[in-house]
């Protein structure tokens, strides 16, 4: 019996339930609705603003400048990379390929001495 109490107790809960969210779901529409005219009349006065922009910068020769998007406007910035991380790059570079290849470990340090010596004498690095 107290199984059948706990069962009807749930149905009731759920009722209640269900009701109070019908009534938010309905609010919720009804908050909608009131919503759409005055976004509908943001978009129009967005445009307009946006026409009036365009056409008093063509009228006064006020042409927006183009910038890059994001970060500070103008060319980018270089940096240097210097020999040695170079040839510490192709000598990590080299050994990692040779590791994967299937190398032993002696021979993947060997061909990563070696790219490194290659690219030090190319670079005219001692």
């Amino acid at each position: 019996m107290s199984e059948q109490s706990t069962l009807s107790g749930i149905q009731e809960q759920l009722i209640a339930a269900l009701e109070k969210s019908k009534a938010a779901s309905k609010t919720l529409e009804d908050a909608k609705a009131k919503l759409a005219p005055l976004e509908a009349k943001a978009v129009e006065a967005q445009e307009q603003v946006t026409q009036l922009m365009n056409e008093y910068n063509r009228l006064t020769g006020h042409v927006p400048a183009k910038r890059r998007r994001g970060g500070v406007p103008g060319p980018r910035k270089a940096y240097v990379i210097s020999n040695e991380s170079k040839i510490a790059a192709t000598e990590k570079r080299s050994y990692t390929k040779a590791i994967n290849a299937g190398k032993s470990e002696a021979e993947a340090k060997k061909a990563g001495k070696d790219a490194a010596k290659a690219l030090a004498a190319k670079l005219g690095v001692k």
